[in-house]
């Protein structure tokens, strides 16, 4: 695909993106994503509805300098950072995965993941509905690769799995039923320990529910190192809040979002990632 076939794919995800946004930011509690698409975009200073032109994704946030046109209230830098995300994550998965049923599948997870960070991060909690989108998304994926034989042993590379030749190490069988279900146990059996373990303190349940269909679609052996990218990045993030004093020892973060980042650093960088980390020895 040339630059411009780039170009437009970032401009539709922006379009997905400033969606998304809205979805995320009307989910409540009580009635869900029931409100997330009634009524127009409106400024939350002065309450007015946005027009065409001042919900264009990225420019109309340029145009307006990041204020409301009549009131001059701020707007927040999420709605630009959010389009960004999308149209990154629109332009890079078909850059590493190419086009088929595979990469939309993808498409559709992190699309998933990123409401659900939204969510989580303003409302400490993982909607049911999402986890079971990823759980069907996990079972399509799983039986796509049965009929399609896109999950096996190919010049030394496990197919569907994004840790190349290393997924070898791990790997647990032929078929791709295995591999998928014993991701979905890791994630289920781990992240409930957890749970139980600190009585709902350490770990939610809506983060148990996320590692179990995340397992699934991930499969074995990726979703362990996905967990494993997600614990060190929220021990890193946690230590720079409490450095920085804006979080105490006994402080709590919402963990979706490292779960989400997890999934994402494996899946564009696992292999390089275990490439040099076994070229420290040799």
């Amino acid at each position: 695909m040339n630059l411009f076939g780039y170009f437009l794919l970032f401009f539709f995800g922006t379009l997905i993106g400033s969606y998304l946004d809205v979805l995320a930011t009307r989910y409540s509690t009580k009635r869900g994503f029931k409100d997330s698409l009634r009524g127009r975009s409106r400024c939350e200073g002065c309450e007015k509805a946005l027009r065409w032109f001042e919900l264009i994704p990225l420019l109309s946030f340029l145009a307006q300098k990041g204020k409301c046109r009549r009131c001059g209230n701020k707007l927040t830098f999420r709605y630009p950072i959010v389009e960004v995300i999308t149209g990154l994550i629109f332009i890079f998965v078909p850059f590493k995965l190419g086009f088929g049923p595979e990469t939309l599948l993808w498409l559709f997870l992190f699309l998933i993941l990123l409401v659900i960070t939204l969510i989580d991060i303003r409302l400490r909690l993982i909607p049911d509905q999402l986890n079971l989108v990823i759980l069907g998304l996990g079972v399509i994926g799983l039986i796509s690769a049965e009929l399609t034989g896109s999950f096996g042993l190919v010049n030394g590379k496990i197919l569907g799995s994004s840790l190349g030749s290393y997924a070898l190490i791990f790997w647990l069988g032929e078929t791709a039923w295995i591999n998928y279900l014993a991701g979905a146990l890791v994630g289920l059996f781990l992240f409930g320990a957890l749970y139980f373990l600190s009585r709902g303190r350490g770990m939610g349940m809506g983060d148990v529910k996320l590692a179990a269909s995340l397992g699934l679609f991930v499969g074995w052996p990726d979703i362990i190192f996905s967990f494993a990218a997600a614990f060190i990045l929220g021990a890193v993030v946690g230590l720079v809040l409490m450095v920085l004093g804006k979080k105490r020892l006994k402080s709590s973060l919402p963990f979706g979002p490292f779960i989400a980042l997890g999934v994402t650093v494996i899946f564009f960088f696992g292999y390089h990632i275990l490439d040099g980390y076994f070229a420290l020895f040799s």
